[in-house]
């Protein structure tokens, strides 16, 4: 059984983004792999069999598969099937989210999930037309020829194309089309998270906001984001302090205070459960890293 993480494909200190492109008939078949980053998948070319546990679907030119860390998985039937992958770690990219949950199928895309049932993951998260798939083939390839170069601000501008293709997925016309109002809901929570870290949020209050009640909340909560609304707030929480304390001197009471933690207690608790370290040491192995800062 293979398991594939991104030190397989990256040198150290670059953004966490890869593509790999296989030519039609060059994939081979039943090779069965998993993987601790997530992974888009744009077939590009031909069909074939996309395989998960005992479950299987066909797929052919145009769609697009979206794998998430933890899953077991591989084609079959790959005598005419082209496809390119782009392999990334969206915990790690520091992207500025904005409105970004305002599109269909973003938070599919940039977080992580518990794996699904196999019958869910074998099955395209969409089918491009040809248009979009042109479109979105030329940009992957702009983007690996961009962090494949030693030009300055590959890095910098490769993000920039990430973010564009993950727009264009996301305004795809079958997005757009299977876009559900609870999709967007759980969007206007998570919204409302990110506005208002430094706030007491009871997950009551979450339900009410979007006008669910608040077992469907959670459900529906949980199946955008493969978490409970609780565990989505104090992973945000936990990015935010870990970003103060890299850029500002703020003692760590107060950066505990300003993502919404009770105290610099809980926050070094959380520090060690995670991260197996303490926020100051984690603030000092970051300045050993960038001793510009």
């Amino acid at each position: 059984m293979l398991i594939y993480n991104l030190e397989r494909y990256l040198p150290p200190h670059t953004i966490p983004l890869y593509v790999e492109e296989v030519k039609p008939g060059c994939h081979p078949a039943r090779q069965v792999h998993g993987h601790t980053f997530m992974e888009i998948v744009l077939v590009l070319a031909g069909k074939g069999v996309h395989l998960a546990g005992e479950a299987a679907a066909e797929i052919s030119a145009g769609d697009v598969l979206l794998v998430y860390p933890g899953i077991l998985h591989g084609y079959d039937r790959t005598e005419t099937l082209g496809l390119v992958n782009l392999v990334y770690d969206p915990q790690y990219l520091a992207l500025p989210l904005l409105d970004g949950n305002r599109m269909p199928l973003f938070q599919r895309f940039m977080v992580p999930r518990t794996p699904s049932a196999p019958e869910q993951v074998v099955q395209p998260l969409l089918h491009l037309t040809r248009t979009e798939q042109r479109r979105a083939a030329s940009r992957i390839r702009r983007l690996a020829a961009e962090i494949g170069s030693e030009r300055p601000g590959r890095m910098f501008f490769g993000l920039a194309l990430f973010m564009e293709l993950i727009t264009e997925l996301c305004r795809s016309e079958t997005a757009t089309a299977t876009h559900t109002d609870m999709e967007y809901l759980v969007g206007e929570a998570i919204r409302y998270m990110h506005n208002h870290l430094p706030d007491t949020i009871r997950m009551e209050a979450l339900a009410g906001l979007v006008n669910m009640s608040r077992r469907n909340f959670f459900r529906h909560f949980r199946n955008a984001t493969g978490k409970t609304p609780a565990e989505y707030l104090k992973e945000l929480r936990l990015a935010s302090a870990m970003e103060l304390l890299r850029h500002s001197d703020l003692p760590i009471g107060e950066v505990a205070l300003r993502c919404g933690f009770c105290d610099g207690n809980y926050i070094g608790h959380l520090f060690r459960e995670r991260l197996d370290t303490t926020p100051r040491r984690f603030r000092a192995a970051c300045r050993t890293d960038n001793p510009g800062h």
